[in-house]
């Protein structure tokens, strides 16, 4: 019959791949749990947000910052650096990339650690399924014709990549996100200092600017209504606008910190603070946009420099190289 032969052709077949296949599904299994480690929530910090959200419709409140990263425990110890400085700088990095959490600096080192064991143990498992026959025809021959070292070396070089790759993908991410704070920071607190001069209070004013500001640039928006929170839960202003600062990673954030929270020491004009270092902003974006002009002509030479002579010293010596060719 038909069907029975079908059926008897895939069962010879599966019997022939078991064991490609039962490696599939671990594989497919530990994928699922990384996923499932990486992308965990906060049960409690969902319902709290969605009842934020049902008090406030329509405003762009940020997500509720999660416990501290818990201490490692058991075998996860010996996975995870025992150095503080190191476990606290990557929280803060991650926390300023919005990835942070109670399980956040965990998931990090076991990503970065699984992608590191990712290759040499898929180039070990090759070697042996390639052994035994098990591979397909042109990726079992590429193994087996492939020597020792050359193993080695693809084994290494997967391992250096999979290890080293979180923190490049970090530090990059954490030099896009500052580079969209700085865009964007002079025009809210622009619209920060129109507020406030408008009559509202600063707490009104950063409220009111976040909420307007959170689709040009959602970070902004989060750091100044993640201050509010913190304000209202009974934490120090400026305490909570310090570590905004820090957050944010730019050198203007921090003079902004600094003039709010002078203003507000010694009881002077928030409205005339603001007017004053808005105007400062303006002239310093001002001066970095001349100073990027500036160093345009010196760049190009240089490129201009590089294409050019060549051709030029091609134009120029081959008439004599063909004279010399031609007498000697």
């Amino acid at each position: 019959m038909p069907a029975f032969d079908t059926f008897a052709a895939f069962a010879s077949l599966l019997q022939q791949n078991l064991l490609l296949v039962v490696l599939g599904f671990a594989l497919l299994a530990a994928a699922i749990g990384a996923a499932g480690l990486a992308f965990s929530t906060n049960v409690p910090a969902q319902r709290m947000r969605a009842l934020l959200k049902a008090d406030a419709p329509g405003s762009a409140l940020p997500k509720l910052k999660k416990t501290r990263n818990s201490v490692p425990t058991g075998i996860m110890k010996t996975l995870i650096p025992d150095d503080p400085s190191e476990i606290a700088q990557i929280d803060f990095q991650l926390t300023q990339c919005g990835l942070g959490g109670p399980n956040a600096v965990r998931n990090f080192f076991l990503v970065r650690l699984g992608l590191a064991l990712l290759t040499p143990i898929a180039v070990v498992l090759a070697a042996l399924l390639a052994s035994a026959g098990i591979l397909p025809q042109a990726l079992g021959d590429a193994v087996s014709t492939a020597s020792t070292l050359r193993l080695i070396q693809c084994a290494a070089v997967g391992g250096a990549v999979g290890f080293y790759g979180p923190g490049y993908w970090l530090q990059s991410r954490l030099k896009a996100r500052r580079d969209r704070i700085q865009a964007a920071f002079p025009n809210a607190l622009d619209l920060l200092q129109i507020s406030v001069e408008a009559g509202l209070g600063f707490d009104a004013a950063m409220s009111r600017v976040g909420q307007e500001i959170s689709r040009i640039s959602p970070e902004i928006s989060y750091e100044f209504l993640f201050v509010l929170q913190e304000v209202q839960a009974g934490r120090d202003r400026e305490q909570a606008m310090l570590e905004m600062a820090e957050r944010m990673g730019i050198a203007e954030a921090t003079s902004f910190v600094t003039v709010v929270a002078q203003s507000m020491q010694f009881g002077t004009s928030l409205s005339v603070a603001l007017r004053n270092y808005a105007e400062e902003m303006r002239e310093n974006r001002e001066l970095a946009a001349q100073e990027k002009a500036n160093r345009l002509p010196v760049q190009m030479s240089a490129v201009m420099s590089l294409m050019m002579l060549p051709a030029l010293f091609l134009i120029t010596l081959a008439p004599i190289i063909i004279r010399y060719v031609s007498i000697f």
